[in-house]
């Protein structure tokens, strides 16, 4: 990788004044970090629509849009704009399958609008869904499919980037098969309430799976309370970047900002040397069962 590749994420606020308003107030955002000589902007999982998680599944389903729907359409186009390609979340509708009946939920999907490209691509979609809160009916699974349980990795000029889709992150096999499928960089999407979380442990996740694997993790979260869902619904991630030694290169930004950091190839090598916790792992894969 010879040459700098900086990578940017946004931090976007509360959907309650519909799609159209959450896709101009995010407009603004992409374009600073264009402006800052980012290659790649990153913005959060579901981030033009209310996190509506905790209600009614079919009063909410019809924000899932397909691949070429109005949030896709926006992104590609902001991309051919600026020349940077943009990566974000939204709620991707699928094709109805006779067997799964009219009512087929969509996927919470990590999607890559490219400058030059006439669509948009699937990057990862959401395998772990968070179960159902305390006092709540309903959760992520009443809204979404779990996508299969694989990941991969996307070349995006001189790097590999994997996405992890907000709850991914909590299991350190999601870190462990993004690295081992060559990732230079994560990306994490992030949306959503987060109640039972001590402080700082948002960072401290982001850090210490950046520093076992030797990867450069960059989350976009989103921020604030939304109350359109009829009561207030807090988003509770950090907007950072984190260097694959662990350490923080850019962040936690404030509610209205978003971060910027550039690859270094060599911080990942020097990373992997002093600290090659995937070569030196002896313990096998234990299967979990549920009680």
């Amino acid at each position: 990788m010879e040459k700098r590749f900086r990578v940017g994420a946004a931090s976007t606020g509360p959907a309650d004044d519909g799609l159209g308003r959450a896709l101009d107030a995010a407009e603004p955002r992409v374009l600073a970090l264009v402006e800052a000589g980012c290659d790649l902007v990153i913005l959060p999982e579901l981030f033009a629509v209310p996190y509506a998680a905790a209600k009614e599944p079919e009063a909410w389903r019809h924000l899932a849009e397909p691949l070429d729907g109005p949030t896709a359409a926006w992104a590609v186009g902001l991309a051919k704009r600026t020349g940077v390609p943009i990566l974000f979340g939204m709620a991707l509708s699928v094709a109805l399958l006779p067997e799964r009946g009219r009512h087929a939920k969509p996927f919470n999907a990590a999607v890559l609008a490219r400058p030059g490209h006439a669509a948009a691509e699937v990057v990862a979609l959401k395998i772990h869904l968070p179960p159902v809160a305390d006092g709540d009916r309903f959760g992520e699974a009443d809204h979404f499919e779990a996508g299969p349980a694989t990941v991969g990795v996307v070349e995006i000029g001189p790097i590999r980037l994997a996405a992890l889709v907000c709850y991914d992150r909590r299991f350190p096999e999601s870190w462990r098969a993004v690295a081992a499928a060559g990732a230079d960089a994560v990306a994490v999407l992030v949306s959503g309430p987060a109640p039972s979380d001590p402080d700082g442990i948002f960072e401290a996740e982001m850090r210490t799976h950046a520093r076992a694997n030797a990867v450069y993790a960059i989350a976009a979260a989103r921020y604030g309370t939304e109350t359109i869902t009829g009561g207030p619904v807090r988003h509770d991630g950090s907007t950072v970047a984190i260097s694959p030694d662990g350490a923080i290169a850019s962040g936690p930004s404030g509610p209205t900002g978003g971060v910027t950091v550039d690859i270094d190839p060599n911080q990942i090598r020097i990373a992997a040397a002093r600290n090659p916790t995937a070569r030196r792992l002896r313990l096998p894969a234990v299967p979990i069962h549920e009680q």
